[in-house]
């Protein structure tokens, strides 16, 4: 059992990021007959391994207060962090899709990191883990979370520095990726 979550957490990941990689350096991520299959793709992948794989048999951590007062924590901090950026582009009168962005948004929680959508992502799988404690979705965690990052790193690279040239240049001298910059006074 193990083997086949590793094989699939693995092999699949590799293949969409590949795909997703050589779509959006081609430019046809604005074709719908392209862009449609690959995020239904990696919805379908990253909320299936990240819904089922803590119900697939498997050991379990014991320890239910480190599963339940750390990861619904976590959790709910996650889910709060993935909407609130979709909330503020809302405020902002600006688009989240990536095909066409209508303005940068530098400020709010975009001030902080440059991604909160999927640093929320993040948080939240690693909560919800927690919460089931199955040993196996630790194993498959990385690898969830190099996907989120070359992701991301496939946008800025590919459509957002395309979009917004040295403006975007700039805003990433300042603010972290997933983290916040550590800034210096003086």
């Amino acid at each position: 059992m193990l083997a086949w979550i590793i094989l699939f957490g693995v092999l699949f990941p590799v293949l969409f990021i590949f795909i997703s990689w050589i779509v959006t350096k081609s430019g046809k991520l604005e074709n719908k007959t392209f862009r449609i299959p690959l995020i239904l793709t990696g919805i379908i992948f990253l909320g299936g391994m990240v819904v089922v794989l803590p119900f697939v048999p498997q050991p379990r951590l014991v320890n239910l207060y480190l599963r339940f007062a750390v990861g619904i924590p976590l959790a709910v901090f996650g889910i709060a962090f993935r909407i609130y950026p979709l909330i503020y582009f809302r405020r902002m009168k600006t688009r989240s899709d990536l095909v066409r962005p209508s303005k940068l948004v530098i400020n709010g929680p975009y001030s902080i990191v440059r991604h909160p959508q999927y640093v929320g992502g993040i948080i939240f799988i690693i909560g919800w883990f927690l919460i089931w404690g199955g040993l196996y979705s630790f194993y498959i965690l990385p690898v969830l979370i190099i996907m989120i990052l070359l992701q991301a790193f496939i946008e800025e690279k590919y459509i957002l520095e395309k979009e917004f040239g040295n403006e975007y240049r700039e805003y990433k001298k300042k603010v972290g990726m997933f983290l916040p910059k550590v800034r210096r006074k003086g």
